[in-house]
């Protein structure tokens, strides 16, 4: 993944059923997330995702929702929940995987 605070501004806006559609797209899992989180704030003492939230489309649960992740300074923690499958909109965002 980029190592920007930030998932992708392209994919704004983009639901986990959109992103499905786009064939030979591939994102960040939670776990993938989890381990993201980690190694960036090992490197630089700082969060990712503290203005938005990462939509994890490489995972989803058994009801096809759709596990999402953000930082929330005001309680100082990492958060997780969960979008439906055809939930969009400005600050929800998956992060694509680079090789």
């Amino acid at each position: 993944m980029k190592d920007e605070v930030e998932a992708d501004e392209d994919l704004k806006n983009k639901s986990a059923n959109d992103i499905k559609a786009m064939m030979g797209i591939k994102t960040e899992t939670l776990a993938e997330r989890f381990v993201h989180e980690l190694r960036y704030f090992k490197e630089t003492g700082k969060h990712l995702d503290i203005k938005n939230i990462t939509l994890c489309t490489g995972s989803r649960y058994d009801d096809g929702y759709v596990p999402d992740v953000y930082w929330y300074e005001g309680f100082g923690r990492l958060f997780v929940g969960w979008f439906g499958p055809g939930d969009a909109g400005d600050s929800l965002r998956s992060r694509s995987a680079v090789s």
